[in-house]
């Protein structure tokens, strides 16, 4: 299957006042075709999800995940100016979303119960919408690599410091 991830994502947050941290870990397992029409639909992904408390012990499943995917038409006009283009194109993002929790059954005899609940949110509904750093992640990585950093960089060390002398 094409749309499989090599990477893994690692969070550290605080769980209880009993428990002082967790990891996290969510790979993505399976997601489905890659090739859709023009449009924004709601889309299943499978990911393996591992949480572990502070003894070291995990739990874990493969949690079933409602998210966004799509194409949207983004009507863009092409500028011979850098950056080429002026990005206020829409995106397929979640029009309405909820918290849902899942139990994960692969435990530790012994691991506590903090981590045996996984908490989400979950699309309900997307629609194409202009992105919002508000509660999207609105860059575009270069490579997979979700954890590099250094792609980003290149673009603003191209404009140097200050870009306000372009005319956007």
């Amino acid at each position: 299957i094409k749309d499989l991830f090599s990477y893994r994502l690692h969070l550290l947050f605080l769980a209880t006042p009993l428990v002082s941290a967790q990891l996290v870990e969510l790979e993505p397992v399976l997601s489905g075709p890659t090739a859709s029409p023009l449009g924004c639909h709601r889309r299943v992904y499978t990911y393996r999800v591992t949480q572990t408390d502070e003894m070291g012990r995990t739990c874990w499943d493969f949690v079933d995940i409602w998210r966004c995917w799509g194409r949207c038409d983004s009507s863009e006009i092409s500028d011979w100016k850098f950056p080429y283009k002026l990005s206020f194109h829409p995106v397929c993002v979640h029009a309405k979303r909820e918290e849902v929790v899942a139990t994960l059954k692969n435990c530790h005899p012994e691991a506590d119960e903090s981590i045996r609940k996984y908490s989400y949110m979950e699309a309900k509904h997307c629609h194409c919408h202009t992105c919002s750093t508000e509660d999207t992640s609105c860059e575009a990585p270069v490579s997979n690599d979700a954890l590099n950093e250094q792609e980003s960089v290149k673009v603003l060390a191209l404009t140097g410091d200050n870009s306000a002398a372009f005319d956007y």
